[in-house]
């Protein structure tokens, strides 16, 4: 599985101490960038706030998120709507206050995210306007509806709207009287007006545009990446598949050739018993037959264990020393352990004991006749 991807927001959030202090902060940043007009006042107060927040190093990335991003907005909403208000003093919304109105009244924007991060604190209408009177020494009034045409002359000239609200009364009286040059004359500056109003909106909606097309790119990229990863994690899987059934291949191959080499062995050994079973029925009858010729001839036969030595030399009861010595060296030469070396432990085991029979049969032969 493809590991989880963070925003730039989450991520600040899992680095962070505290995270309602890091939520509060983006929402403080977010009526910044609401602001009709920055002063330098403004963005020492935000800069002193990031630094008691211990973010004074992401203050660029919190502007970019407020500017961009509005489900971080959601986020760092829902993360300070978990945590205790003091609805005493609701020093988080008293800061917000004093960030928008530092050059006046707030902006449209700003009007509503103020109301939003008032109801966001638990804090009523009549809680909100009294600490909006407390932080600005003034009344908190109704926003101005942009859907009339002297919210954007406002916007555009606002000494031109000072001046229109001083003399509206003038104004009224002169538009009664006024022949069709002085209402064209008037209208030009409205035109004028909802030109610029226009050209904003279209503006907009291109940065919009603009904005959630980035926002496909990213996505696409982001499959794309997903996409990617996940073929090269089937790959991988694929050859350790593979390397697996090797492996055990082998482990099999290895398992038949030691059940094979214990079944030669085996048998190697069987007929080796077999072996010794038939020259010790072959010495039995021969020393039979002996036995019987010596009855026969009423000779006197040799003790016991001369006879089995001369056997064991392969001679019969009447050899001479000199015949014993070459039955020796001729048989120890044939079944010295040396000659088996190379060969399994098994059969060097057999020449050994073979070997020290036939010794052992001389030794005794040369110290006894």
């Amino acid at each position: 599985m493809a590991p989880a991807r963070f925003s730039a927001f989450e991520l600040l959030l899992l680095k962070s101490r505290y995270p309602p202090d890091t939520a509060s902060l983006l929402l403080l940043t977010w009526v910044y960038v609401n602001k009709r007009v920055v002063l330098a006042e403004d963005q020492r107060y935000l800069e002193a706030l990031a630094n008691g927040f211990r973010h004074s190093h992401d203050l660029e990335t919190l502007l970019t998120i407020a500017r961009t991003d509005l489900t971080a907005i959601q986020l760092a909403a829902e993360v300070v709507l978990r945590e205790h208000v003091d609805e005493q003093s609701h020093p988080f919304l008293r800061r917000a206050i004093g960030l928008a109105t530092s050059e006046g009244e707030p902006s449209l924007r700003n009007h509503h995210i103020l109301r939003f991060l008032a109801d966001l604190s638990g804090a009523t209408p009549g809680d909100f306007a009294r600490l909006f009177r407390e932080v600005t020494g003034r009344p908190l009034k109704a926003p101005d509806d942009p859907s009339r045409l002297a919210y954007w002359h406002r916007e555009d000239n606002p000494e031109a709207a000072a001046d229109q609200e001083t003399n509206r009364t003038d104004r009224d009286t002169s538009e009664a009287d006024g022949n069709n040059d002085g209402e064209t004359a008037e209208l030009a500056p409205k035109i004028r007006c909802w030109r610029g109003w226009r050209l904003r909106a279209s503006a907009a909606r291109a940065q919009r545009r603009q904005l959630r097309q980035e926002r496909i790119r990213l996505r696409r990229q982001a499959k794309s990446r997903h996409q990617a990863e996940a073929r090269q994690a089937q790959e991988r899987q694929r050859q350790a598949r593979e390397e697996e059934t090797r492996r055990q291949e082998q482990e099999r191959e290895a398992e038949s050739r030691r059940r094979e080499q214990a079944e030669r062995e085996e048998a190697y050994r069987r007929e080796r018993w077999r072996q010794q079973q038939q020259e010790q029925k072959q010495q039995e009858q021969k020393q039979q037959e002996q036995k019987q010729q010596q009855q026969t001839a009423g000779a006197a036969r040799p003790h016991y264990r001369i006879r089995l030595a001369l056997q064991v030399l392969e001679l019969d009861e009447n050899a001479s020393p000199t015949e014993i010595k070459r039955a020796y060296r001729r048989l120890a030469q044939r079944h010295h352990p040396d000659r088996f070396h190379g060969q399994s432990e098994l059969r060097i085991s057999l020449a050994s004991q073979r070997f020290q029979r036939i010794k052992n049969a001389y030794d005794y032969l040369m110290t006894t006749l």
